[in-house]
């Protein structure tokens, strides 16, 4: 599947910064750039990455700091059965470090239902298998699992 087929505006998180930085030489790569060319011409403002960008002490290996590639990356969502295999006595410390993992009961949700910007990607589950091999269990079990563009990591 081609990345720029899943690209259109309700695919990006709101407030996502745009870039319209037309000398930028990763423009053509960088998702801030695509969210730019997706505006419509009614919309006259909102967040952007300002062209102090590209000064030689914002650069970090020549290119800016802000560079956000696009690349698909395989997310998981579906968490109805996340802690079925904890034990009752493991359940209230493992759940609350898992909530505090994610800053939050409901930042749990929109990642356990791939809310617009909301992606459990790989890394994620490592950290969150790592948790709960800690108390002794296997990785939690997801619901689906698809490849999706990251605008956060």
């Amino acid at each position: 599947m081609e990345t720029n087929e899943l690209l259109s505006l309700d695919t990006f998180p709101k407030r996502y910064e745009a870039c319209f930085l037309e000398n930028c030489a990763v423009r053509e790569d960088c998702l801030h750039h695509l969210y730019f060319k997706l505006q419509p011409a009614s919309n006259t403002w909102g967040d952007a990455i300002f062209p102090s960008a590209l000064m030689p002490e914002n650069l970090i290996n020549g290119c800016c700091r802000m560079f956000h590639a696009k690349r698909l990356v395989t997310c998981y969502a579906g968490f109805t059965h996340f802690f079925d295999e904890v034990r009752r006595k493991d359940l209230p410390s493992l759940r609350n470090e898992v909530y505090s993992y994610f800053r939050g009961r409901s930042n749990f949700y929109r990642y356990g239902n791939a809310e617009r910007g909301y992606l459990y990607t790989q890394s994620m589950a490592d950290d969150v298998k790592a948790l709960f091999m800690e108390y002794g269990y296997n990785e939690p079990k997801y619901e689906r699992t698809f490849k999706s563009i990251v605008f956060y990591e």
